[in-house]
């Protein structure tokens, strides 16, 4: 997990780094040169003769190491989307990719954890575009879809905080993403979810970051939201306890 974490982490830093957009492109196509000789087991870079035993000894697939890298390279352009699907799509790919390879790290490969990773994935990302979304528009990235803004009248360059609308577009976002958790989680069986302790406890933290979103959205023009310590580490012993009780429940 963690060699997974790194590979994520400097797919996703080749995108948000200050370089030029040319010096990103050359970086992501030396990243993605890397990865097609790890998936046959020789890359001769440091960390990727590290990641492809990884790869091995798990047996990971190549499609959602990929869908890693194609969220990243969409990034790398100006983002706005005009429909939800093309959000989607993309939330499958940067969030839904690593939940897919984490599952298969698990031992998980049946289609009822694909389902729980992906639909959980999504989850993660809208959370994350919402929480985010001042950042990204300050980079170029209009996430939420063209449709969405219609719906309630708003305007992506001139959103007043005081603007009643704002908070129901946000409420509209946050409900949206909430339905992707419960997709997730009826998709598996109590039982099954008490073995995946680390995907529990990262929802755990979003279902409060979440929380705290929803209760305060005019704070998201502000600038960038986020939990204390104590929110993080008192959603992970939630998250803990729940799934040590979910070992014995009855589904």
């Amino acid at each position: 997990m963690e060699s997974l974490y790194r590979f994520c982490w400097a797919a996703d830093d080749i995108a948000d780094n200050s370089d030029s957009l040319t010096l990103k492109r050359k970086k992501l196509a030396v990243f993605k040169k890397n990865l097609a000789l790890a998936l046959i087991g020789q890359s001769r870079d440091n960390f990727f003769q590290i990641f492809q035993s990884i790869i091995r000894q798990f047996s990971l697939s190549a499609e959602p190491l990929w869908h890693i890298v194609q969220g990243v390279e969409r990034d790398l352009k100006p983002v706005r989307f005009k429909k939800f699907y093309e959000l989607h799509r993309y939330a499958l790919q940067v969030a839904g990719g690593p939940g897919l390879a984490s599952m298969e790290i698990f031992g998980f490969k049946d289609k009822a954890h694909r389902v729980y990773a992906e639909n959980l994935g999504v989850f993660l990302q809208l959370v994350n575009i919402t929480r985010d979304y001042k950042e990204d528009m300050i980079l170029g990235r209009r996430y939420f879809p063209d449709e969405d803004f219609k719906r309630f009248h708003l305007n992506p360059m001139q959103i007043d905080e005081k603007n009643s609308q704002w908070k129901a577009f946000i409420h509209f976002q946050l409900d949206r993403a909430w339905s992707y958790l419960q997709k997730a989680r009826k998709s598996l069986t109590r039982r099954e979810q008490s073995r995946l302790h680390t995907a529990e406890a990262i929802a755990s933290v979003y279902i409060k970051l979440h929380q705290k979103l929803k209760a305060n959205p005019h704070q998201i023009l502000e600038g960038r939201m986020a939990l204390s310590r104590f929110d993080k580490l008192l959603s992970v012993a939630g998250a803990s306890a729940r799934c040590f009780l979910w070992k014995w429940a009855k589904d």
